[in-house]
């Protein structure tokens, strides 16, 4: 008979605590996902296509709540299959970057279009790893480097076996405007252009602009010679035709303004240099520019360059003696140094003068002079990842100097 007030017996007290002897493991599910893992990487004479592309429909519903490590082997498998089922391509593609970074860097089931889409829908991890792909496309490169992350497009200019388009160039060359690191990867890419490299050259370290000319500035002698006879015909006509004129003007051996000397008060450039000495102004500039057969954008444009290189350049493509380059130097007011070392503004821009012949400085300005016209700067806003984009070669260099590109 039970005791007042004492507490009932409870069943529970005599069973043991209701704790697992072994953790519960869904056996059956991890077996399969395995096994289909295996399947979808056998080699294509050991599998039908159509059975492959079942077993990849079923495993891409069972992967969303797989293992890390479990989608980190199908993935790995799957880099080796040529004929790999898109859809679950395209979805590892997506998983985060330990799953999907070997697959994208080497996996041989890609096509252009799978790259693009994923892409666009992956973030800068992803778009890194197909960066570091061999035998990159233009449209890939493309799409790549209108991400506008500095990360990829240095890991794509880095990449030897990727192709650049015009296109991709001009917006790299855009984009290093404000990435001091591209520069120096784009001088090294073979796709790069003459134009586009003299565009670049407004905003290159010192070592990329020694590279730029040491490429691109070239002599003219073969137009020189061939053309002979179209600037006579062209000086027959009085230089009537404006397109005509001013692309003879590119080619032509003479870069001094001669008609200009004649007329101008200090009879010659050294003359104009000579009254510099005692001031610059606005006007003097002005003359220093048309006695050096340079329009005013573009004397503006060399005078004003921060490194100052682009002074030398002048200089030499005008025939300038050595210490008229130095006045001229000084009465622009740049800051002075040892012009014998290039640890300094002066120094590295008499480098320039010093090892630059004087045939090809006359190509870079001219590049720069034919390109960088007054009316550039009304250009509108425009778009260099448009492949219908129909601007001539200046306009589009000129768009690219004044920061007009989108």
């Amino acid at each position: 008979m039970p005791i007042a007030n004492q507490p009932r017996s409870d069943f529970s007290d005599q069973l043991p605590p209701l704790e697992l002897s072994e953790p519960h493991a869904p056996k059956a599910r991890l077996a399969l996902v395995s096994r289909l893992c295996e399947l979808v990487s056998w080699p294509e004479s050991r599998i039908p296509a159509y059975e492959r592309q079942l077993a990849a429909d079923i495993l891409v519903g069972l992967l969303r709540t797989s293992s890390l490590e479990l989608r980190q082997r199908c993935a790995h498998g799957l880099a080796r299959i040529s004929d790999a089922p898109k859809a679950l391509l395209r979805y590892l593609a997506r998983d985060e970057i330990s799953v999907a970074g070997p697959l994208l860097e080497a996996g041989v089931g890609f096509d252009d279009s799978d790259l693009i889409a994923t892409i666009r829908a992956g973030v800068t991890p992803h778009w890194v790893a197909i960066a570091k792909r061999r035998g990159l496309t233009e449209p890939v490169t493309d799409a790549l480097i209108q991400t506008g992350e500095v990360s990829v497009i240095e890991a794509v200019l880095r990449n030897q076996f990727a192709k650049l388009s015009m296109q991709g160039v001009d917006v790299v060359v855009a984009r290093s405007r404000q990435a001091a690191s591209l520069p120096k990867l784009l001088v090294a890419r073979t796709e790069l252009r003459p134009t586009q490299a003299l565009v670049l050259f407004w905003w290159a370290s010192f070592e990329s602009r020694v590279q730029i000319l040491r490429r691109f500035a070239v002599d003219r002698t073969a137009l020189i010679l061939e053309l002979g006879d179209v600037f006579k015909m062209a000086a027959a006509e009085g230089w009537a035709d404006a397109d005509t004129r001013k692309a003879l003007q590119v080619v032509e051996r003479r870069q001094r303004n001669r008609a200009a000397a004649a007329q101008s008060p200090y009879g010659s450039l050294e003359g104009a240099l000579a009254a510099a000495e005692h001031g610059l102004d606005r006007q003097l500039l002005h003359e220093i520019a048309h006695l050096a057969g340079v329009k005013p954008t573009t004397a503006q444009q060399i005078f004003t360059d921060v490194g100052g290189e682009a002074i030398g350049v002048l200089c030499k493509a005008v025939g300038l003696k050595r210490p008229l380059f130095l006045a001229l130097w000084r009465a622009l007011r740049r800051p002075y140094g040892d012009p014998d070392s290039t640890d300094n503004p002066l120094g590295r821009t008499a480098y320039v003068f010093d090892t630059l012949a004087t045939a090809k400085a006359q190509t870079v300005v001219r590049y720069w002079n034919w390109s960088f016209t007054a009316d550039a700067v009304e250009l509108q806003r425009v778009s260099f990842e448009d492949d219908t984009l129909d601007l001539s070669l200046a306009r589009r260099n000129a768009a690219l100097l004044f920061g007009r590109n989108g």
